[in-house]
Formats: C-alpha cells, sequence, structure tokens
C-alpha cells in the first residue's frame, strides 16, 4: 500500500510538471533597461534542460558589451525540482570573466565543481538531506511548488551556485494584479525571508504554468527588475504565443 501511494505520488509530479516555453525578460537596473534575456526550458527524457542568455542591449550595449549564459539540467521527484548540473559563464568584450560548472547529486548530498581553466581545482560542498537547486532552476522550483502545493506559504531550498551552497527561505505574500503588455494578470506574490541583504520579490501567473512574470532584486544597494516580455508555450498544435 505504502508502494502504491509512492508510486502514485511521483505519477503525479510528473503530469503535473513543466511544458517546453520560451520567455523573453528585460532586465533593468534602477529603472533604466540594460539587457534581454532568452530562457528556454526543453524536457530531456526523464529531466528537463533550462537555459538563460542576457545580453546587454540599446544604450548600455554601447558601453560595454556584457552577456551571461546559463544553463540547469534538472529532474521532478515528489520533492519538486531537483538539480543535477549547472553552469553559467559570462563575458565582458568577448573575453570569458566567469566560469563556473558543478554537479550536484542529491541522493549522495554532495556538489562537486567540473574542472575547467577558471576551476583547475575541485571543490566538493556536502549538502543536507533533501533536493538542491540552483540560481536558473530556482524560480521554477519555486513555480512547481506554488502550483503543487498551494495551500503552503513558506517554502526553503538549497542553492548550489559554484561557490558556496546557500539557504533561501521564501513567503507566499497573497495575490496580486500586475499589468504586462497592456493585460491585467493575477498574481501569486512571494518574498525571500529571513535575509537581510539580497532582498526578492518576484510575482508568478497562476494562468501560464506559474512561471515568473516579474522579479524585483536588491543588490549592493541596486535595485534589478526582470520583468517578462513574451512567452511561448510549446503545445501540440506548435508554439503558441501568450502574451
Amino acid at each position: 500500500m505504502k508502494l502504491l501511494f509512492i508510486l502514485l505520488t511521483l505519477i503525479s509530479a510528473t503530469s503535473l510538471a513543466f511544458e517546453a516555453h520560451v520567455a523573453n525578460y528585460q532586465l533593468s537596473i534602477g529603472g533604466f533597461k540594460i539587457a534581454e534575456e532568452v530562457r528556454t526550458l526543453k524536457p530531456l527524457e526523464g529531466s528537463y534542460f533550462y537555459t538563460a542568455n542576457a545580453k546587454t542591449s540599446g544604450l548600455a550595449a554601447l558601453i560595454k558589451d556584457y552577456s551571461i549564459a546559463a544553463e540547469s539540467t534538472f529532474s521532478i521527484n515528489n520533492a519538486g525540482v531537483d538539480s543535477s548540473t549547472y553552469q553559467i559563464i559570462e563575458r565582458e568584450d568577448k573575453e570569458i570573466s566567469k566560469n563556473r560548472s558543478i554537479n550536484i547529486d542529491s541522493n549522495l548530498q554532495v556538489v562537486t565543481s567540473a574542472l575547467n581553466t577558471a576551476q583547475p581545482k575541485i571543490n566538493n560542498w556536502k549538502v543536507n538531506q533533501g533536493n538542491i537547486v540552483d540560481p536558473l532552476s530556482l524560480f521554477l522550483a519555486l513555480s512547481f511548488d506554488l502550483k503543487n502545493k498551494p495551500d503552503q506559504s513558506l517554502f526553503s531550498y538549497q542553492v548550489a551556485d559554484g561557490k558556496s551552497i546557500k539557504r533561501y527561505d521564501f513567503k507566499k505574500s497573497g495575490n496580486q494584479r500586475i499589468h504586462l503588455e497592456n493585460k491585467d494578470y493575477n498574481a501569486i506574490k512571494i518574498k525571500r525571508i529571513n535575509h537581510k541583504s539580497g532582498q526578492i520579490e518576484a510575482y508568478f501567473l497562476p494562468a501560464y504554468q506559474y512561471l515568473p512574470a516579474l522579479i524585483k532584486q536588491t543588490k549592493k544597494g541596486r535595485n534589478y527588475t526582470y520583468k517578462m516580455t513574451t512567452l511561448n508555450i510549446s503545445t501540440a498544435k506548435g508554439l503558441q504565443v501568450v502574451f
């Protein structure tokens, strides 16, 4: 009977997972638009491949040619999103300024850095029992939990970024209407708690896979805003433009 319950839970979690999609975001700092980002999610066999590519645009691109490419591989289990690999590469004027890559194993409770020219030494981090996410899959973990745990208001995650392991705690702060592309949407507001610096406030859309439509962050006194501009969800009929 217990085995049947576990199997049903796993099947339910998989059936309520993500559809393939492409989301475009605009990044602003202090109200000044500086970059465009494209996030793409593709299902793999038993897992997902998630990428983000951001590049300075407009006047900001004339000042500095800066780009970020990140990718994450993760799966879904009965506890939610569980990452297995993560890499981020930053370039300034075509030169690589950061290259971090890690392998994640929540079953063994360990995160291991991968060797590259920027990481000539292998590092290992022990983590607590439970799922592990990375900075890229973090908001998808929230999306999944908001959809599948509607009665839960507090969410905690172990986040591995190739430099350390940090705990992120979030609290659901009710519903709020947000305005995007000349339309109003009902969004779930989430705030990061138990943390003095690096505040995060995000708005997730139940109508569209609970994906984050607006993310506000404070880093070192600067206010960053990520705003979704378009979302294409893959369906049996092809790519559908939602808004």
